[in-house]
């Protein structure tokens, strides 16, 4: 099993070929990039996360663990207690706290400037009513689909 951690390890490609390897059966939660891609804190504030993101293809990241893969979605609840990426993105001001930012990998892997200034484009927006009026159909749902994914490859059979 691996928890939110693949796109963290130096060669992904052979740690999933080693779960393969050794399991009858391997779980992985994960993210579609396709999903954060349209994500409005990756789409509309962070450009270089967004780039990193480009051209990247969930089955194809997933391919060392072979055929038959079963990709399961996860939407993420509006009030969602742990720190991921996504977990915040009904709440915009969470984003704003240093703290809340140093448990987010995504933020310790961007341009420390690039941080900066979505942070403060952020700010403006939500002081300004703009973030509001943006996105006024996502403060309504109750989830959303953030690409977030449990993938599972059972050998088992």
């Amino acid at each position: 099993m691996a928890i939110a951690t693949v796109h963290h390890w130096p060669d992904p490609l052979a740690g999933l070929r080693e779960m393969r390897r050794v399991a009858r059966r391997v779980v992985v939660f994960t993210f579609d990039p396709a999903g954060l891609r349209e994500f409005w804190l990756t789409r509309d504030y962070l450009p270089t996360f967004l780039r990193r993101l480009h051209g990247k293809v969930l089955a194809e990241m997933m391919g060392p663990l072979g055929d038959g893969l079963e990709f399961r979605p996860v939407p993420v609840p509006h009030d969602c207690a742990d720190g991921f990426y996504g977990a915040f993105w009904r709440r915009p001001r969470a984003y704003l706290d240093q703290r809340v930012r140093d448990g987010i990998s995504v933020f310790r892997l961007l341009p420390e400037d690039e941080v900066a200034t979505a942070v403060a484009r952020l700010r403006a927006d939500l002081d300004s009513g703009a973030w509001e009026r943006r996105y006024a159909g996502v403060l309504e749902r109750d989830e959303l689909d953030l690409g977030f994914r449990v993938v599972v490859a059972d050998y088992a059979a």
